[in-house]
């Protein structure tokens, strides 16, 4: 069977699994998790002591917690990207083996914070590295062109390589109609 919020396609093994391990869960402490997780999502940290207690009352241990929260956060991820609204994705969810309360709560969260998934959703999707320094220089062979940027990991790294002065010519054409496209895309 195909699904929306998995892009049209099937639904990942993995996942028909944890949805199993949602499905057994209290819907309290479901809901918890799934409000952990769309707040992760929206930038703040989750709460690990709170998922170790939801861990012992509920009979799992952290692993398997850990596998609730990705499937819960691959849920609303996809389908906040797939542009799924949120009574299909409850039906969607219902399909796979998702108690129908439980996917109540889910979509019901889902649909409540849909917009800022979207807005967080569309701030990662180009996400890179923060250029830190850029030099270029020019050498008998071309332009030495030295990059050092901030890993996600905070980590400064640093690259470097040699392009003849057309290929610099063409990649600074090719970046600032990127950069106009961009602003026509995402205004100020």
């Amino acid at each position: 069977m195909k699904f929306r919020f998995c892009g049209g396609g099937d639904c990942p093994d993995w996942l028909l699994m944890q949805i199993n391990t949602l499905s057994a869960l209290s819907i309290e402490h479901f809901q918890e998790l799934s409000e952990a997780v769309a707040q992760s999502l929206l930038g703040n940290e989750l709460d690990y002591t709170r998922m170790r207690d939801i861990a012992k009352e509920a009979g799992l241990d952290m692993s398997e917690i850990k596998a609730c929260l990705s499937g819960l956060n691959f849920t609303l991820k996809s389908g906040t990207r797939h542009g799924v609204a949120a009574d299909e994705l409850g039906a969607e969810l219902e399909q796979l083996g998702l108690k129908s309360r439980h996917a109540v709560r889910l979509t019901t969260i889902y649909s409540e914070r849909r917009e800022a998934l979207t807005t967080a959703a569309a701030a990662g999707l180009l996400r890179i590295a923060v250029p830190q320094k850029v030099n270029a220089t020019s050498t008998g062979q071309g332009v030495l062109l030295d990059l050092q940027a901030r890993d996600y990991g905070g980590r400064l790294r640093q690259v470097e390589f040699t392009m003849t002065r057309e290929q610099a010519l063409l990649m600074l054409t090719e970046l600032k109609t990127v950069q106009k496209k961009m602003e026509k895309l995402m205004p100020e």
